[in-house]
């Protein structure tokens, strides 16, 4: 019955701006891009093509996210410390440097977007 997650949404009162900022920080390809009144923002592919990630406008939504912990998302990487590194570069706003976690042979890097949600990247170290 439920077979996966197929798109991760996050709401923006700046929707532009921060799909932008998605986009030039992961170099995500736009599927497709929606102008209309009641169904604004664009949704991106991964190289891996899912799930989807659409940024959008949302008239309930007004400046940064207040509970930026409630809910993160994985990208998956192949080096977390490489990746870390990239990030840097692009001027990401680090929540946790690379860290191994504690129960498994993982490594995690912890950052916000502009909007304050956190993001997360797994992989090797």
């Amino acid at each position: 019955m439920f077979q996966r997650i197929s798109t991760i949404l996050i709401w923006s009162e700046q929707y532009k701006q921060l799909a932008d900022w998605y986009q030039d920080v992961f170099n995500l390809k736009v599927n497709e891009q929606l102008n209309h009144p009641q169904d604004t923002g664009i949704l991106f592919d991964f190289p891996d093509g899912s799930p989807w990630l659409w940024i959008g406008q949302h008239d309930k939504i007004h400046g940064k996210n207040q509970e930026p912990l409630r809910i993160m998302f994985n990208i998956n990487v192949d080096s977390v410390k490489e990746a870390y590194e990239y990030l840097k570069t692009k001027g990401v706003t680090f929540i946790a440097t690379p860290f191994k976690a504690p129960t498994m042979e993982k490594w995690f890097c912890t950052f916000s977007d502009p909007d304050g949600n956190t993001v997360q990247i797994i992989g090797k170290e």
